[in-house]
């Protein structure tokens, strides 16, 4: 069995509930449930704890999956806010941390939308922070849950989707930022027909990160499998 690592979405509770509840929530949407509900794989939520590092917790696992989430403080990555939405720091350093344990220990990331994006951004690789705003592009990439939104991506020859899904593929997407470019040591591995970056994945072929949503989409199951592969080698 492939035992993964699943990070949550942090919710900050009222302050009046605070007392009895903490600052957060964590939780996830049932469809990461339904993406993770594969033969060979047990999924585990992963809290943000202060008595055990991120890389005592991740020894015990073989695969880290960072999940989606809200806009990352520009402060984090050295920018002033330039159309980040309700953002915040609380959770970042938590996910970036579990990151970078995870490349020391030579663990398979996969990162999702959020998740490509803190990849990028622990990687020293700033966001462009609002794409309407920032960019002329005929791309609708911002959809919401009630009104979502679907393109194609380019996939780029050679590379691990290129093995997984071929030249193209249609993806659920969900964002209003991207990375600004690619992270050193990282290839892109597709992008949308604006040229935005849509995936990325290291040089040693040990992290991947998607900026579509998988678990709402066609490409779900194939990628988790896939990555599920690439952990089998670990």
């Amino acid at each position: 069995m492939i035992k993964a690592a699943v990070t949550q979405v942090w919710h900050e509770n009222a302050v009046e509930t605070r007392s009895a509840y903490g600052q957060f929530r964590y939780c996830l949407n049932h469809s990461y449930a339904e993406l993770l509900d594969v033969p060979g794989l047990l999924p585990f939520s992963i809290l943000p704890v202060k008595n055990t590092s991120p890389s005592v917790i991740l020894k015990h696992f073989d695969l880290l999956i960072l999940t989606g989430g809200g806009d990352v403080s520009p402060s984090i990555y050295g920018r002033e806010d330039q159309g980040s939405r309700n953002h915040s720091s609380h959770r970042y350093w938590w996910d970036i941390a579990l990151y970078k344990a995870a490349r020391e220990l030579g663990m398979p990331v996969l990162g999702i939308c959020l998740g490509m994006q803190v990849i990028g951004i622990a990687e020293g690789v700033a966001l462009i922070q609002d794409i309407d705003s920032t960019l002329n592009t005929p791309v609708f990439h911002d959809g919401s849950a009630s009104a979502p939104a679907e393109h194609p991506v380019d996939i780029c020859q050679g590379s691990f989707l290129h093995s997984v899904f071929g030249r193209k593929a249609l993806v659920s997407s969900f964002h209003h930022q991207v990375l600004e470019k690619v992270p050193p040591d990282y290839s892109v591995s597709a992008r949308s027909s604006d040229g935005l970056i849509e995936a990325i994945e290291s040089r040693n072929g040990r992290v991947v990160g998607v900026q579509w949503h998988p678990e709402r989409d066609s490409t779900g199951q194939p990628l988790i499998e896939a990555m599920m592969r690439i952990a089998e080698t670990t």
